[in-house]
């Protein structure tokens, strides 16, 4: 097997994008409570529908899990490989979804040398969207679609090859709420090529000038957007699930509370890049002067409304938008896309080299890797629990309260993430099930992690313990280190517990 050189140029980038994920550590939040659901669907074979963990809610109060297939896969997973096998999953996933991102690139400017820049612009601004939860099985997913679709209506893919898309919504709809873009992707193309072919030909970017669809191809990517949408109702929810992902979408605690459901701020790495992107993808079209294809300005307009209006969709326009970009670049430099490349076997050699460290920090390894001593400060090690654990999760503390049971805790929202999976019978406060909890509880939850008001607040929910993360609840820390009412039982560099003296 040869390569040519270009193919090294997104290969570079990818394997790059692969060590820095496999290094992101494993914070508490969206994660643990999951995996309890997977465990929980894995063992009594249903799917729950009820709270059961939460002290302050009545437990049979009503919740829907409707990722419930990711969560059950990576139940699976743990169960069969430990943490070890679900942080190397994530990072195959991750790593599949750019490389069909890159493909999709490549197809829209024939160029594997433009498709570089492009993929290293989409993984540069999701860089902050990669943890380990069930999104994860969405990323291939949105990828695989989008290259099929651009495929088909660049006249390069036979049309039974559409028909994998239905089959993909049936896995997509039970797996995470992103199997709405699935849909969104598949309506868009489907009335992009429509416009197109009715306006007759034109130059468009990204495809090489090629000429629209005949009426029989659009008719069947219509077909098969309806046979996507009926395949989004095989889940126990069945068309319920669209109250579902509208409930969430519109949810006013996760909306206002939640950092990645905000507008991303020019601020941190990936939000720079997002902002670069913009303005590179603004000059790129201005230069190349040729008009946008109805399909990609339909592509652009929503997907960069939608990463607008929050942090956790910016990695779907990167997605979508820089194959775009790699289009117009073909136009602005034709010669650096035509320019010709050699294959050779050494060119393979130094592709797998490029991936050797990649292999280096997976999970079952990375222990023996001489990484910079800050970066194993942000990690627990010699745990049980497993590799790169965050050490924003309250491990030690959580053994204490198992060796110490008792009372009602108050605790830091992703510390209840954890409880829920570590020591279930400790019911939580809050956790990340955000849609679950009233907003005023989420308000009184706030104004007791600054420290207002707290031990009205407290006694009025009935907590008598309390467990703090000592940098995001500095106040609350502060207030009860000055309260004669409050005795500190636990501390250790992150996390600490204390409970209200007896008859104070």
């Amino acid at each position: 097997m040869k390569l040519r050189t270009d193919h090294l140029w997104p290969l570079v980038i990818l394997a790059a994008l692969g060590f820095y994920v496999s290094l992101i550590p494993l914070p508490p939040n969206d994660f643990w409570w999951h995996l309890k659901i997977g465990e929980i669907i894995y063992t009594t074979r249903s799917i729950p529908t009820t709270n059961m963990f939460a002290w302050t809610l009545p437990e049979d109060a009503p919740f829907t899990y409707g990722v419930w297939l990711g969560e059950l896969l990576l139940y699976v997973l743990y169960r069969w490989g430990g943490l070890s096998l679900v942080i190397f999953a994530r990072n195959v996933l991750v790593l599949t979804a750019f490389w069909l991102a890159a493909l999709t690139a490549r197809e829209r400017s024939g160029s594997w040398r433009l498709a570089a820049p492009a993929l290293a612009l989409a993984g540069g601004m999701s860089l902050n969207n990669l943890i380990v939860r069930p999104q994860i099985w969405s990323f291939p997913l949105f990828a695989l679609y989008l290259y099929l679709l651009t495929r088909y209506t660049a006249g390069r893919l036979r049309r039974g090859w559409l028909l994998l898309l239905p089959f993909l919504m049936a896995f997509w709809v039970n797996v995470h709420g992103a199997f709405v873009l699935g849909l969104v992707l598949v309506g868009i193309f489907a009335v992009g090529e429509a416009v197109r072919t009715a306006a007759g030909p034109g130059n468009t970017i990204g495809h090489d000038d090629t000429a629209p669809l005949p009426w029989k191809r659009v008719g069947w990517l219509a077909g098969v957007g309806a046979l996507t949408v009926l395949a989004a109702l095989a889940n126990p929810r069945g068309i319920g699930i669209a109250a579902y992902v509208a409930d969430l979408l519109t949810d006013k605690p996760s909306q206002v509370l939640v950092v990645e459901w905000q507008s991303p701020a020019p601020s941190g790495i990936p939000n720079i890049v997002f902002y670069v992107s913009i303005l590179l993808l603004l000059m790129a079209l201005a230069y190349a002067r040729r008009p946008l294809a109805p399909t990609d300005a339909l592509l652009l307009v929503g997907f960069l409304w939608l990463a607008w209006s929050g942090m956790r969709y910016v990695v779907w326009y990167g997605m979508t938008a820089m194959p775009i970009f790699a289009g117009a670049l073909t136009a602005l430099w034709p010669r650096l896309a035509a320019l010709p490349a050699r294959r050779s076997a050494l060119n393979l050699i130094l592709a797998l080299f490029l991936f050797v460290p990649v292999g280096m920090v997976q999970p079952w390894w990375v222990g023996r890797m001489p990484l910079p001593e800050k970066y194993w400060k942000l990690v627990w090690r010699g745990t049980p629990v497993g590799p790169l654990v965050s050490v924003e999760t309250p491990v030690a503390a959580v053994e204490y309260l198992r060796a110490h049971p008792g009372g009602r805790l108050f605790h830091e929202m992703g510390y209840g993430s954890y409880l829920i999976w570590a020591l279930p019978e400790q019911k939580v406060f809050v956790d990340p099930r955000v849609e679950l909890y009233p907003y005023e509880q989420w308000q009184d939850y706030l104004r007791i992690t600054r420290g207002v008001r707290y031990n009205e607040l407290l006694q009025q929910y009935g907590a008598d313990r309390v467990l703090l993360d000592v940098e995001l609840q500095p106040e609350l820390a502060r207030v009860l280190a000055d309260d004669p009412l409050w005795e500190q039982e636990y501390a250790d560099e992150r996390a600490q517990i204390w409970k209200r003296l007896a008859g104070r």
